[in-house]
């Protein structure tokens, strides 16, 4: 009895040895299973699911150390709903796996996949209610885990992610020099993988051999540490041969990323029996960080030896590599916000590094994306063009029938011409010839060295006039402001059509108008700052100064006249196209349009037309922005 009580205690005292030496990483495994047996009417039932998700739950929760959750027929809602509670639970070191058991849906024509939650109808022609793969991707692409491998047992699963077929042959692996790096060399990068039961054109028979392969790749793949990696995963799964499974990555991967499962007695150590010292340990241990250079490396090192002879070298390390992984980060989300190019993306890039390496050039960004705020989504409709009794270019009277497009609420301003100048050290055609037209009280008059710089009469601009509408521009200039602010934001801005200003000057096609405002004459004055100053200033005002048309635009009539993109063409209404027209293909003058603060009050009608070289520039004549849809 004595024998027996002795040799137990030597069998405990040898496995807490192995236990303590055992290294472990810092993040966890889990694995959320959504399997579906009932579903509405139509549907067969699908009872297999249930019990192929509890056995891998089984082989995972007591083989691997995962934390495991079922998800028995939830609805599409409540997937979703799950995956935003585990994006709120998870870590950076964290991995998961999402495996999906249901029935699936293919739509050829959208080249889109679908899972059928307990809720699908059998019957959707648009197949509304199903969760199509593009639902799930925003839900991985925020999840904090820096590995999540989807696995998808369903019909037409195959469209997932970007694919490659499952290779039957046995993969030729990396051989790290031992089992610790193996683990930090596959969990150094993101991962986002997946494996399916087959492709977008693929059914898979009610009881599932991707299921059964799967368990039997966790049971019979790992290698002599006791690792499986995805390769071995998807080796086992290439044995399935009707359906092929396939596999592959999606959005977010980082090449080089890897899933690994890590068996409960992975990388177990034997205990030291050479009499090697406490500070030969320390050494051996040291050279092994140094040499795999990661931070699990170094963290492993701190964890064995807390109190090691390079405890602080090892601690500077992780502070250099913290830094350098803080480099990663900022760069990383710098080119998430320029991939978005939205105002909220680069708010959220300054939010998330107050002092990143882009900040400047993110406030650059911010600052010319809040144009957007300014540019008004004009609904497309049918309008009749021109008039019965206006002047000659102005007839006939034709319908027009346009699309969505945005146009600026303002007419460019000399603070937002002159970032543009200051951007590229752009110089205006006014610059390059021979100047300007100013108004000298009387009459039109050209003078040399008058540019964008300048106001009505010639004189320089003082800086709080910059909210005026920049003038002293020609087509060219607006051409080439438009370009540089499209390359700036990545949106596609341009100078609007002639048939877009007049729709959205004369109201849109439900407010038509005879004025931008108003078709009472008595009322224009409210409109436009040319009849009698009404708005204080006697020559140009801030843009805005009066009241805005039925759409929200300010300064359609009165202000500067604008440019547009066309051609003119006094001939061209009798032959114009129905839809979206853009002008004569040729021509020698460009279209302006709207009246400016010197017009007549026959100027200001919404369907008044004039024209002007590209390369003239004058006193009265600037312009706006649109921007498609």
């Amino acid at each position: 009895m004595r024998i027996h009580f002795c040799l137990l205690l030597l069998l405990v005292f040898i496995f807490s040895g192995l236990t303590a030496q055992k290294p472990v990483r810092s993040g966890k495994d889990y694995a959320v299973f959504f399997y579906v047996t009932t579903f509405q009417p139509g549907w067969p039932a699908l009872p297999e699911t249930e019990a192929e998700a509890k056995a891998l739950k089984t082989e995972l929760e007591n083989n691997y150390g995962f934390s495991c959750k079922l998800v028995p027929n939830p609805s599409k809602k409540q997937i979703r709903e799950e995956l935003a509670n585990w994006n709120n639970q998870l870590g950076p070191d964290d991995q998961i796996l999402y495996f999906f058991s249901m029935h699936g849906h293919y739509r050829p024509a959208s080249d889109l996949g679908y899972l059928v939650a307990a809720d699908g109808k059998y019957e959707d022609r648009y197949s509304e209610s199903y969760l199509n793969y593009n639902d799930l991707r925003p839900y991985f692409s925020e999840c904090k885990a820096r590995h999540i491998l989807v696995a998808l047992d369903a019909c037409y699963s195959g469209s997932f992610g970007t694919r490659e077929r499952s290779r039957p042959d046995a993969p030729d692996y990396s051989q790290a020099p031992d089992c610790i790096t193996q683990i930090s060399n596959t969990l150094r990068y993101t991962g986002r993988q997946y494996v399916c039961s087959g492709n977008e054109n693929a059914r898979t028979p009610a009881k599932s051999a991707f299921a059964a392969k799967f368990l039997e790749a966790l049971r019979k793949g790992p290698n002599a540490e006791g690792l499986l990696f995805f390769d071995d995963l998807t080796y086992w799964l290439g044995k399935v041969r009707n359906p092929q499974p396939e596999n592959g990555t999606f959005t977010g991967h980082d090449p080089g990323g890897d899933f690994v499962f890590t068996r409960t007695n992975a990388c177990a150590l034997l205990p030291d029996d050479n009499g090697e010292s406490d500070i030969a340990a320390d050494l051996a241990a040291w050279k092994i960080a140094k040499q795999q250079n990661t931070e699990f490396a170094y963290n492993e090192y701190l964890r064995q030896f807390p109190q090691g002879e390079f405890k602080v070298l090892a601690n500077n390390t992780l502070l250099n590599m913290e830094a350098e992984s803080t480099r990663r980060r900022d760069d990383t989300a710098w080119k998430v916000a320029q991939g978005a190019n939205t105002l909220a993306a680069y708010q959220k890039y300054i939010n998330e590094f107050p002092t990143g390496l882009h900040r400047d050039e993110a406030k650059i960004k911010l600052n010319f994306l809040d144009k957007s705020d300014n540019m008004v989504l004009i609904q497309g409709g049918a309008f009749p063009m021109g008039s019965r009794d206006g002047e000659d270019d102005e007839k006939p009277l034709h319908s027009v029938n346009l699309s969505y497009y945005y146009l600026g609420k303002y007419e460019v301003t000399v603070a937002e011409f002159k970032a543009f100048v200051d951007d590229t050290q752009y110089r205006t055609d006014a610059e390059k010839g021979d100047g300007s037209f100013i108004w000298n009280g009387t009459d039109w008059d050209k003078k040399s060295g008058i540019n964008w710089r300048h106001d009505t009469e010639g004189k320089v601009r003082p800086q709080q006039e910059y909210n005026h509408p920049v003038i002293h521009v020609s087509w060219n200039d607006a051409t080439e402001y438009c370009n540089w602010l499209s390359g700036k934001t990545g949106m596609n801005y341009r100078l609007p059509t002639e048939a877009e200003w007049e729709y959205a000057a004369g109201g849109g096609a439900n407010n038509r108008t005879n004025w931008a405002g108003t078709s009472d004459r008595n009322e224009l004055k409210n409109y436009v700052n040319g009849t009698g100053s009404q708005d204080g200033f006697e020559f140009t005002a801030p843009v805005g100064s009066m009241q805005p048309n039925a759409l929200g635009l300010f300064d359609m009539s009165g202000n500067a006249r604008e440019w547009c993109a066309d051609w003119y063409g006094t001939e061209f209404y009798k032959n114009s196209p129905t839809s979206n027209p853009i002008g004569p293909y040729t021509g020698d003058d460009r279209v302006v349009r709207g009246g400016a603060w010197n017009s007549l009050p026959s100027d200001y009608r919404v369907t008044y037309r004039s024209n002007g070289s590209p390369d003239n520039c004058s006193f009265d004549i600037g312009f706006r922005l649109a921007r498609t849809k």
